[in-house]
Formats: structure tokens, sequence, C-alpha cells
């Protein structure tokens, strides 16, 4: 199987690892389509384990939970990735449908931190 990320690879050589919790994600961008496949999978435990802890209590679990459970998620397409040393960006583009609505477009800025030698999720801005 393809991976849900977008990326083109086999699922077990791309997010399945990482959601299975046997690899660490390598970059920003591996973790941003780790956790995009998390919400097309509804692991929702990764999305927390995969926040910075720094920033953890800030995040509204259960806001979040129920959007990821009403959606679901068309594709992901990530237009810039980069790192230096501990800090990271991401800016994608995910399509997701949720109900009878429109599809709608998310279009993000994610910030990452690496912390103990493991890649976080630590801030996004909706771009546009």
């Amino acid at each position: 199987m393809t991976c849900v990320c977008g990326s083109g690879k086999p699922y077990e050589d791309c997010c399945g690892p990482l959601l299975a919790r046997k690899r660490e994600a390598a970059s920003p961008e591996a973790l941003m389509r780790s956790r995009y496949a998390a919400y097309v999978l509804k692991d929702f435990d990764y999305i927390v384990e995969t926040t910075d802890p720094d920033t953890r209590d800030l995040f509204d679990h259960d806001a979040n939970r129920a959007w990821m459970e009403e959606s679901s998620f068309v594709d992901l397409l990530v237009l810039a990735a980069s790192h230096k040393g501990s800090r990271g960006t991401v800016e994608f583009v995910a399509r997701f449908k949720r109900g009878d609505a429109p599809e709608q477009t998310h279009h993000e800025r994610s910030q990452f931190r690496k912390h103990k030698g493991r890649w976080y999720f630590s801030a996004g801005e909706t771009v546009g």
C-alpha cells in the first residue's frame, strides 16, 4: 500500500514504522508526514506524543480529536521543508472533508523542535 502521506513510498517504508513507534522521524518533514498519516488513520495518541512537551498543555486535545474524528482526509502537499540544528519548518496544504460540507483546504506553516534527539511539532500558523 502506498503511504497516505503522499510521499509515493510504500507505507511500511514511510510512515508505518513511525506510527508503529518502531522508528523516530528523521526530519521535520518526516514528522509532518507521519502526523498527517496519524490524522488519516485516526491515531490521536501519536499526535499527542509528537507534540512538543513544552507546548503540549496548550494543545486543545478534545477539539483536535473531534476535528480528526469528523474529518476525512483527501491529500497532503508539502510545499517547503527545512531545518537547521534543532529547529525546522514545514509548509503544507492538506485537503479534507467534514460531513456533507464541501472539500476544504488547510494551508499551514508548522514549526518543529528537536529535543533529546527527537523531532516534535511545536506550533502552526495558518497561511492565507
